[in-house]
């Protein structure tokens, strides 16, 4: 029989896989089937290769599941590389593609970067999926975060106070942070920003109990209008007996409708030179305990709800205040407490412009003031 080149040979019109082909190869020519060749070039089944998404506990904690989400990360991302070239994942299409020819280069392209798509789709579908399933886990982290520097500088965020408020009645406390505020423009058109000092903080404080969800709120600086405690310089009869409630109510009647509906009045046990006594307040100048954390110069009959607030535990940047909105009135401004000085029958105790605890200044004398308020 006369030998032909294989272009000479007649076309096949299909294959099995028994059909057989040379292989030329270092020890001799040898046969291979249509199967075996078939098994050797062909690609992997990469979606077998990349695993569950990890499953998240109910007492996972952030860095638990932050661990998990990035070991599953890393390891679909080594799968994917092992078995797709880095050059596949460039989504450019080839511009002629013969999909009937098994080893055209085109085909081939395109069959690995249908592959790279679909695999990080899938990764990115599985990403969000979880995100959503776990409460916005990264926003619900900054919120975390933010929180906990609070007291360090100024981290808040500000709020529209209805939105902040559904929340607060909701009792969804860990969607807003301790230092995040509000902008209330009064109708005397004075800007303050309230920021928030503590949530739930009175839970269950007074002789009547306030049991509703709340958050106490004040001045990051001390308001525009300065105020004295008495005519005079004394003391006698402490908070309840000084001009000051009446002050501060001045104040609160000037805020808009809206914040007052928010406002609470809670009981507060106020010290009175000497003695103490419950009162009904919604708005009220912050005990020595609230600002930081011991009576300091006031007597034992401390006002307050002997806590100190988050916003000012560990650091003094929210107890510092300037004067007006932004510090506009005064860089730096001393202000009063709601304590009368334990050592004179003159004084009510203060915290000074330049860092501490005072055992006060002359009732007579304007100072600043920052009061609380409690919204519900």
């Amino acid at each position: 029989m006369a030998q032909k080149m294989f272009k000479d040979l007649t076309p096949i019109v299909s294959m099995g896989n028994t059909d057989l082909f040379p292989v030329e190869q270092s020890d001799g020519t040898k046969k291979a089937t249509f199967a075996q060749i078939c098994e050797e070039i062909k690609l992997p089944d990469v979606a077998e290769q990349v695993g569950d998404f990890p499953e998240l506990a109910e007492g996972d904690t952030l860095k638990v599941i932050a661990g998990k989400i990035i070991k599953w990360q890393q390891d679909a991302i080594e799968k994917i590389e092992t078995y797709i070239l880095k050059s596949s994942i460039i989504q450019e299409f080839p511009q002629e593609v013969d999909l009937e020819a098994e080893d055209d280069p085109g085909a081939e392209a395109l069959k690995k970067q249908v592959i790279s798509g679909l695999l990080a789709y899938t990764m990115n579908e599985k990403i969000l999926q979880v995100i959503s399933d776990h409460g916005t886990l990264a926003a619900d982290y900054a919120i975390l975060k933010r929180e906990q520097i609070a007291s360090y500088g100024y981290y808040g965020v500000e709020w529209d106070i209805d939105d902040l408020m559904t929340l607060v009645k909701a009792g969804k406390w860990d969607k807003f942070a301790v230092g995040d505020y509000f902008i209330e423009t009064n109708t005397s058109g004075e800007k303050i920003q309230f920021e928030i000092a503590g949530k739930n903080s009175y839970l269950n404080c007074g002789d009547t109990a306030l049991t509703v969800p709340h958050i106490v709120a004040c001045p990051r600086d001390c308001l525009n209008t300065y105020y004295k405690y008495n005519s005079t310089n004394t003391n006698a009869g402490g908070y309840a007996a000084s001009l000051m409630p009446a002050n501060l109510e001045t104040e609160a009647n000037k805020f808009t409708s809206k914040l007052q509906g928010y406002m609470t009045t809670i009981r507060r046990l106020e010290n009175n030179k000497g003695t103490w006594a419950w009162a009904s307040r919604r708005i009220f100048l912050p005990g020595n305990p609230e600002l930081v954390g011991f009576h300091g110069w006031a007597d034992q009959y401390d006002g307050g709800a002997f806590n100190q607030l988050p916003l000012f535990a560990g650091g003094n940047a929210h107890i510092l205040k300037g004067a007006g909105y932004n510090k506009g009135k005064a860089a730096r401004m001393w202000y009063w407490t709601a304590d009368p000085s334990a050592a004179n029958t003159t004084y009510f105790c203060l915290f000074s412009d330049n860092g501490h605890s005072s055992a006060g200044s002359g009732a007579s004398n304007d100072g600043g003031v920052a009061p609380f308020i409690v919204l519900s």
